[in-house]
Order: C-alpha cells, then sequence, then structure tokens
C-alpha cells in the first residue's frame, strides 16, 4: 500500500465535502441531467422506493445508476441499500472493490468498518480501524468529522478511539472533551459524560455555559428522573472534592434550582460568597424564588445572611424588605389571626423605613398597608399612608403598583366607584405591561363581584391572550366561571349568588360567605354546585379543617368529574394529603388519577413531579 500517510490526511476533507471525483462528476451531472431525462426518472424512482424501504428495487436502481455514471452518491445508496437488507457479504465486497479505485474516499472505510463489525469479523473491523487511527491527520475539524462518521453508524468506541488519538496528536492541544462526553452521552453512560465535562471544566473554566446547557439539554430528556440522580450524586462528589472549584459549586447551585432542592442551592450560595463575596446578588434572588415557593424558613435564612453584612451592603435595603414581606407571607398564609403579631410586624416595618433608600420605601409601604387594612381593622390609616407614598413617589411603575394597592383596599372597603376609577387609571397607564393587564383583571373582577357580568366577559376575552400566563390563566378562569353560569342559566341568578359570596370571600366575611355557598351546594345547579363546593373547601383550608376540605375537594372530583374545576380539586386535594395530612399513599393516588384522567390539565407536570419526589 503506497503513502497510507499522505492518503489519510485527506481523508477527512473528502469525508466533509465530496471527493475530487465527487466535485467534478456533480457539476457534470447537473449538465448531463438536462441531457438525460431517463436518467433523472430513475434516479427519483430509487429515491422513493429507498423512502418506501423497498431496499431490493432501490438496490438494483442505485445499481444500475452507479454503473452507468460512476458517482460516489449513487454507489453510497446502494450500499446503504446492502446493508438494510442484511447483504452484508456482498457489502463487504462491492466496498472493497470501490476502496481500491478510491483509496482517498474515507466515507467507504468507515461503512466496511461497519460492515465487518455486524457480519462478525471483529478483527478486520479492528485492524481497518488501526490503519485509519495511524494515518489521523493533525487537524482538529477533520477528526471531528471522522468521528461524526463513526457516531452516525453508531460505532461509538471507534469514535471514542478517534478522539483519543486526536487529543494527542493536534498541534492546537485540543483536549476534544466535550466530544467524548457527547459520545458517551449516545451510549447513555452518563457517569463518564459528566466526567469529561467536569475535565472541560477543569481544562477551560469559561466553557461553564456551554456545560451547563448540555446538562440543561440530558435533563430535558430525563423522563424517570435517573439522570438527574446520577447527575446529582456526580455534583456532590465533585464539590466535596473540589471545594474551591468556583464552576462546580456554582453547577450545582444550578442543578439545585432545577430540582427545587433550595436548601442545597442556598448552602452553596453561601459558600461560594465566603470565598468571593460577590453573591448577594444571587443570594437575594435565590431567597425570592423561595419565598415564591413558600419556602419561608430558607427564604428568611437567606435574607437575614444578607442583612449579616451590614448596611454598606448594596443589597441590603432589598434585604430588609424581603425578610419583612416573608414574615408578613408567611403569617397570611398560616391564616393568622393573633392582632399582636400583626402589630408588632407593624412596627418593624416603621423602624424599617429609617433603613432603606427612597428607591425602596414605596415596597415597604405596600407592605404595611396590607396588614392595617386586613389584619389590624386600620383601613382609614392604610388608604392615608398609600395616598401620601403616591404623592411622594415620582417613579410611574412604583406609583401604579400604590395604586393597585389602594384600589384593592378601596373594593374590600366597598368603595366600588373609587376602586375602579383606580383600576382604569392603572391600566390606562400600564396598557400593554402586565401590570395594566393586571388592573384589566382586577376591573374585570370588581365587574363579576358587583353583578355586571357581560363588561367584566368583554375584558376577560382579551385578558385571555395576555403575555402573562397567570393572568391569562386566572381570566380563564373568571370567564368560565361566568360563561358556563350563563349558558346554563340565563337569567343570572346562580351566578349572582355566586359572585356575592366570592366577593365576601374577598373582603374576608367567610362566615358569611358560607351561609351563600352552602345553600348553593344544597339546591344549586351542575355548574354552580362544584364552584360552591371549591369554595367552601378553600374556607375549609384556612380554619385548618383539612380533613373536611379534603373531603370536599374529592367530592367535586367524584359528582362532577366533566366540570373544569374537577383537575383544579384533584390537585389541591392530592397536595392537602402530601403536605398536611401526610398520607403518602392517597397523595400519589390522586396525582397519578390527575395525569391519567386530566393529561390536559395545567397542573399535570406539578402532578408528575410530585408523583416522582413520592
Amino acid at each position: 500500500m503506497r503513502g497510507i500517510t499522505g492518503i489519510l490526511c485527506l481523508l477527512i476533507l473528502l469525508m466533509s465535502a465530496p471527493s475530487f471525483a465527487q466535485i467534478s462528476t456533480t457539476s457534470k451531472s447537473k449538465k448531463a441531467q438536462q441531457q438525460d431525462p431517463q436518467r433523472e426518472l430513475d434516479e427519483q424512482l430509487a429515491s422513493k422506493c429507498f423512502q418506501n424501504q423497498e431496499y431490493e428495487k432501490a438496490k438494483e436502481l442505485y445499481q444500475q445508476l452507479f454503473k452507468k455514471k460512476g458517482t460516489t452518491q449513487y454507489f453510497n445508496q446502494y450500499v446503504e441499500c446492502l446493508i438494510r437488507l442484511g447483504e452484508y457479504d456482498t457489502a463487504e465486497e462491492e466496498l472493497k472493490r470501490f476502496i481500491r479505485s478510491n483509496p482517498s474516499y474515507g466515507k467507504s472505510k468507515i461503512d466496511l468498518i461497519y460492515v465487518y463489525t455486524n457480519n462478525g469479523k471483529q478483527g478486520k473491523a479492528d485492524e481497518m480501524l488501526k490503519e485509519i487511527l495511524k494515518g489521523l491527520p493533525d487537524n482538529k475539524n477533520s477528526i471531528l468529522n471522522i468521528q461524526n462518521m463513526f457516531r452516525s453508524r453508531m460505532l461509538y468506541n471507534a469514535a471514542l478511539a478517534v478522539l483519543d488519538k486526536g487529543a494527542e496528536i493536534n498541534s492546537e492541544h485540543y483536549p476534544f472533551n466535550i466530544e467524548k462526553a457527547s459520545v458517551y452521552h449516545s451510549m447513555n453512560n452518563y457517569q463518564q459524560a459528566f466526567e469529561y465535562y467536569f475535565l472541560e471544566l477543569e481544562a477551560r473554566p469559561e466553557q461553564y455555559n456551554l456545560v451547563k446547557n448540555r446538562f440543561q439539554t440530558l435533563l430535558l430528556y430525563d423522563v424517570n428522573k435517573s439522570i438527574a440522580d446520577e447527575m446529582r450524586i456526580a455534583l456532590l462528589k465533585k464539590t466535596q472534592a473540589h471545594p474551591d472549584n468556583l464552576e462546580y459549586a456554582q453547577l450545582l447551585v444550578w442543578f439545585s434550582l432545577q430540582e427545587e432542592d433550595y436548601d442545597i442551592a442556598l448552602e452553596q450560595c453561601k459558600s461560594i460568597d465566603r470565598r468571593t463575596n460577590d453573591q448577594d446578588g444571587q443570594i437575594i434572588n435565590l431567597a425570592n424564588i423561595c419565598l415564591d415557593n413558600q419556602q419561608y424558613e430558607l427564604a428568611q435564612d437567606a435574607f437575614d445572611y444578607v442583612i449579616s453584612k451590614g448596611k454598606v451592603n448594596p443589597y441590603y435595603g432589598e434585604a430588609i424588605i424581603g425578610s419583612i414581606k416573608t414574615e408578613s407571607q408567611q403569617c397570611s398564609d398560616k391564616h393568622v389571626t393573633d392582632t399582636k403579631t400583626y402589630e408588632k410586624l407593624s412596627k418593624k416595618i416603621e423602624k424599617a423605613y429609617n433603613d432603606v433608600s427612597s428607591k425602596d420605601y414605596p415596597n415597604l409601604v405596600e407592605i404595611q398597608a396590607d396588614l392595617m387594612a386586613y389584619h389590624l381593622g386600620q383601613s382609614p390609616q392604610a388608604i392615608e399612608l398609600l395616598q401620601q407614598a403616591i404623592e411622594q413617589t415620582n417613579n410611574k411603575l412604583q406609583q401604579c403598583q400604590l395604586k393597585l394597592k389602594l384600589a384593592d383596599i378601596y373594593l374590600y372597603n366597598d368603595e366600588v366607584w373609587e376602586s375602579t376609577l383606580l383600576y382604569s387609571q392603572v391600566d390606562k397607564s400600564m396598557k400593554e405591561e402586565p401590570l395594566g393587564h393586571e388592573a384589566r383583571f382586577r376591573n374585570a373582577q370588581l365587574r363579576y363581584f358587583i353583578g355586571e357580568f357581560a363588561w367584566a366577559e368583554t375584558q376577560l376575552k382579551v385578558l385571555k391572550a395576555a403575555t402573562s400566563k397567570l393572568i391569562a390563566n386566572d381570566a380563564m378562569s373568571l370567564s368560565l366561571i361566568i360563561g358556563d353560569n350563563l349558558e346554563y342559566d340565563t337569567t343570572g341568578v346562580e351566578l349572582k349568588r355566586l359572585s356575592r359570596a366570592d366577593y365576601k370571600i374577598y373582603q374576608h366575611k367567610e362566615d358569611e360567605a358560607l351561609v351563600i355557598l352552602d345553600s348553593i351546594s344544597v339546591d344549586g345547579n351542575e355548574i354552580s354546585k362544584p364552584h360552591a363546593l371549591f369554595r367552601i373547601a378553600e374556607i375549609m383550608e384556612q380554619k385548618q379543617n383539612h380533613v373536611k376540605a379534603d373531603s370536599l375537594y374529592l367530592q367535586i372530583v367524584s359528582e362532577f368529574p366533566d366540570s373544569y374545576m374537577a383537575d383544579d380539586a384533584l390537585m389541591h386535594a392530592a397536595l392537602l394529603e402530601h403536605n398536611q395530612l401526610k398520607d403518602r399513599e392517597r397523595a400519589k393516588q390522586h396525582y397519578e388519577q390527575l395525569i391519567d384522567e386530566y393529561p390536559t390539565s395545567l397542573y399535570t407536570a406539578q402532578a408528575k413531579k410530585n408523583y416522582r419526589k413520592l
């Protein structure tokens, strides 16, 4: 064999682009096709037969086309047909013959290795691979092209051998870690894939985002969470073995957030901050995520960590507000009724005004106004506080947020027209912004409360297409309540009872609401009853009567399985059983029921996640 090294140096260029013979024949073929309509018809027929898996017919057609024109394109398709038909002996002979005539065309050598492997001739496959490795060119792109062709034939070990050899010989000293990880990923060998991703981070920390994106892709296709489990173990081991490696620590923070392991994420953030002193923003962000997910102890811990650094910290004011907001929201979610608790928190806010900037002042005002209006019976003082803040604030967004809060309190106190005026002002001022959508929804809800259903429906139709998913979902739910009830009872009598009860709930007059809801649950129709039962169940939850609430939610599922509220009720029941009643088996049963019977529900994804955890 003559000049193997020189020949193989050309190998990858001939793989990634047509060979010189291909280039010349391709340019000729375009001209020839215009003069040879029969050839064009034969090529189309061969392609159609191949696509239809009629490989025997396709084989004969491509063989004839190759004999007539000698182009590699036809030969490759002919060989592919032989392989699909399992005619490995014939494929072997054809490939050998072709290689003798075209020694620089590398694809045929890789195809021959594939044929040897599938025909039980591993020894010959290994010899051919050694020949390719021996002549591997010192060129990164060429090496990558060769391994890609091996991967396309699922010859993963050969692809790895090419990458290993390439790492040894290439003058750029490129390690091919990412590519090796990708091959192991294709082999479902995730532990090895992770190892090479970690090696890449050690060698080139600037590749952090690339590695993170690869991990994200792995998680997207992780159906049974097995990859996530392996990833967690691998990351924990690496961060423990290399506590000073910031990239490993940051990757563990990111992964923990994906998996909602907030405690691990917070500890890692603190660990990084103790070394770099630059994680305050990340810790505040994590604290807010914990707050949104009702992880109050972790949120408080995170805010307190930033507060402990003192007033010189640029995030100090934000942390103070976050801490107070956490305490307030926790009291609200636990339905704390002790007035002294709220008085103490209000005094804490008074003190905090001196610790925050003018920029943060409106945020504290909003929290304090909530306490005063809803928990301390001080609505007039809350209204006055908000009006003063609106006058003192020049920031348009903050003004609108304060106006929304003021409108809510007016509505709470039955001052409907003051409330709707403010909602309309915010809607007009922030028309295409999320806050404007929020104002429009609240205005539509107000109209629902007072029985102006047509006006409410008009606004809700627009809001169902809102960019904010939360607003769109809320609008959809309220629109269904109005639309379904009016369709069943055009007089709107039942709907007025429901809306009056909902307004009482909004005003924290749950006992008055229960009187209306109980009557609907007895003599209402099939549309109004599930809604009434759902609202009663929510009130029972607030009163900590979890057993009763669970029973009511399941009654909706049992008696009204086709109601638009059935999946919502089933999710609420499962969450109660999961978090409050600690009945894991029943929770699993109801998560599974939701997944099976309501596959298009908004809650299905969360049900799957919770089910896997259990």
